[in-house]
């Protein structure tokens, strides 16, 4: 019989444990993720589902407002992630990655999730397309709303190996993008304008999977990584 020389074999043993899918959420714990006590709970249905908060704003008003973010414990870089995710009426909320936790507005990638007629409803106002459903958030628009009505769940995968990040959302192509192509902070390739005080090109290629709990209740389900 032939052997494969050490360096070989070891590579496919490297390659095909990296290849293997894993189970972040099936619907019976949360073991994979960080969170504040009460802020996700377990569905009969097998979804985990973020739960809000009454809290007074700066001018007094009573809202209600998200308990905190569902964080993956582990760091990923170069990954495939798939999940199922529904939206309750007029809701934002988005998935993070290559995060960092404290910072995540400005220390990683979003990708927004949003009802988009019942949100820009309810804030009175348009937002750019860029900012819109299955958007690389505030960089990219999405090629087409792929989007499920409200209440119906949607299927979602995001592709992130090296510079390359690609979602898409119902079988649907929405996004594919190269970060190396977002050279200057503030600003986009196409000349608008985006949040990040950092060109995108600059920030971390690793970092923490999240779950927006933002202020309206969203679910996910089926959350599944593959290690590229």
């Amino acid at each position: 019989m032939r052997t494969l020389p050490f360096f070989l074999f070891a590579s496919l043993i490297a390659f095909s444990s990296f290849a293997e899918e894993e189970i972040l959420f099936s619907g019976t714990d949360l073991r994979a993720f960080e969170l504040k006590p009460g802020s996700w709970e377990i569905e009969s249905d097998g979804s985990v589902v973020c739960r809000m908060k009454r809290a007074k704003d700066k001018k007094g008003v009573e809202r209600l407002v998200g308990m905190g973010f569902l964080w993956t414990k582990c760091e990923f870089d170069d990954f495939a992630l798939s999940l199922e995710y529904k939206l309750s009426e007029a809701a934002n909320s988005g998935i993070f990655y290559r995060s960092d936790k404290n910072d995540p507005v400005q220390g990683g990638f979003e990708i927004q999730l949003m009802d988009n007629a019942g949100f820009q409803k309810k804030a009175k106002k348009a937002l750019p397309p860029r900012k819109l459903n299955a958007s690389f958030y505030d960089g990219v628009a999405p090629k087409g709303d792929y989007a499920k009505p409200v209440g119906q769940w949607n299927r979602a995968k995001l592709v992130c190996k090296g510079p390359r990040v690609s979602f898409f959302l119902n079988g649907q192509a929405a996004f594919s993008i190269n970060l190396n192509d977002w050279k200057e902070a503030g600003k986009n390739p196409d000349g608008t304008e985006n949040k990040f005080k950092t060109a995108l090109k600059d920030l971390p290629r690793s970092g923490r999977i999240g779950f927006q709990n933002h202020g309206q209740v969203v679910w996910f389900k089926n959350i599944r990584i593959t290690v590229l």
